[in-house]
């Protein structure tokens, strides 16, 4: 399989090019604005990089992953309104995960649940729990994705100990140990990575790819910070 995958919902811009299981090419900036104009260079320059395995470029490829939320509002529609365009252009399909599954995909296992929290740039976080699920690629997830204030974790979490990342991991854990939980906090990559959605896309569609034209939907788990004016006012 050959994919591109691209992530923009949260405070950095990635691209990265994977064909025969391995990441051929692959491009990263931290930025907090700028991602609609940074992306699209950005691919230019992996699809660049990688013509030993892509000579013709987009119709060499056979999909295209994008993260799909949640993160920041803009950045999150301008990564899937490139991932639908590029795969409408190029004929193939294009999926999206969510930034907390692939997160979860990056980190070492641990032998004990664990909880993804990311930075929603106020009071609260988004998290999610997983396990280990039959294939060790993929994150199996114990509960659905939600926003919540950390001092609210500990009476939605199981009991036992949990394995901790994410941006937000620090409040989260400042939360959980707080209320005598025990906390093993992971050195994996703490903010979604293209070069890890393009293998967790690999491996969830290899073989079964969607098919063409199948919707992305965006994960935004909270209303934005800014709203149009109400008509008349």
């Amino acid at each position: 399989m050959k994919l591109l995958a691209i992530d923009t919902a949260t405070s950095a811009c990635s691209v990265a090019l994977l064909a025969g299981g391995r990441i051929v090419a692959e491009r990263s900036a931290d930025m907090q604005r700028g991602h609609a104009e940074a992306l699209m260079p950005m691919v230019a320059e992996v699809l660049a990089a990688s013509l030993s395995a892509c000579p013709r470029g987009f119709a060499d490829l056979d999909l295209i992953a994008v993260t799909a939320g949640p993160g920041a509002f803009t950045g999150v529609r301008i990564g899937l309104a490139a991932a639908g365009a590029m795969a409408a252009a190029a004929g193939i399909p294009a999926v999206g995960l969510t930034t907390l599954e692939v997160v979860a995909a990056a980190q070492p296992p641990s032998g004990r649940p664990l909880l993804v929290a990311l930075d929603a740039k106020r009071a609260d976080v988004y998290c999610q729990l997983f396990g280990a699920g039959p294939d060790s690629s993929i994150p199996a997830p114990l509960t659905e994705p939600q926003a919540i204030l950390p001092a609210d974790l500990p009476a939605r979490l199981p009991a036992g100990p949990v394995a901790l990342a994410g941006d937000g991991a620090g409040p989260a854990a400042a939360a959980l140990r707080a209320a005598g939980r025990e906390v093993l906090r992971l050195q994996g990559h703490d903010r979604p990575e293209a070069a890890v959605l393009a293998r967790l896309a690999a491996a969830r569609w290899q073989g079964a790819p969607p098919p063409l034209g199948s919707p992305l939907r965006p994960l935004y788990l909270r209303a934005p910070d800014v709203s149009l004016p109400a008509r008349g006012a």
